[in-house]
């Protein structure tokens, strides 16, 4: 099934968004891939903050982009991140919200993101770390124009068991 082109705005988080954004973000639904725990609101918080000010609660020399993707009716489809280092090294995560998932989303805001950085940073060599599991998320990196890099054999224990992780590449 062919989907169709939708149209998708980046709104720069802030910490006031943490509480409209948790009740998407705690959706335990979100995490099957992930080997983190839900994050209390608190945490949440605590990242927004930072993200509100593009730096890195754990990484002084990162500068933190971080944006939530809304449709057109201004309903929050996902978020979108990407920490940029200053050797050109850089890091993209995404989530699309439940009720958005596998509509076509992730690709557009990703490359929304993908081009503010770009406009904003100029070139930088992007990574996607995805548990090989996650085959919804490997088809957007894939679409995006990514490069499986690296395969780090049993990195991650997810839904029971040992599972690789994949580590993509974008020269952007």
């Amino acid at each position: 099934m062919e989907l169709k082109p939708v149209n998708l705005y980046l709104k720069k988080v802030t910490e006031k968004s943490a509480e409209i954004l948790y009740p998407y973000l705690s959706d335990l639904r979100l995490y099957e891939y992930l080997e983190d725990p839900i994050p209390t609101f608190a945490e949440i918080s605590h990242k927004f903050k930072f993200a509100a000010l593009e730096k890195s609660p754990d990484n002084d020399t990162m500068v933190w982009l971080k944006w939530v993707a809304t449709n057109f009716r201004q309903q929050y489809v996902g978020i979108v991140e990407i920490g940029l280092f200053e050797d050109g090294y850089a890091e993209i995560g995404f989530m699309t919200f439940v009720d958005f998932q596998n509509q076509g989303y992730a690709f557009t805001y990703c490359s929304l993101a993908i081009t503010e950085a770009k406009q904003r940073f100029g070139s930088f060599t992007l990574h996607a770390s995805v548990n090989e599991q996650n085959l919804a998320s490997r088809k957007v990196i894939d679409k995006l124009g990514f490069e499986l890099y690296q395969v780090n054999k049993n990195a991650e224990f997810i839904k029971g068991k040992q599972s690789d992780e994949l580590i993509y590449r974008l020269l952007v």
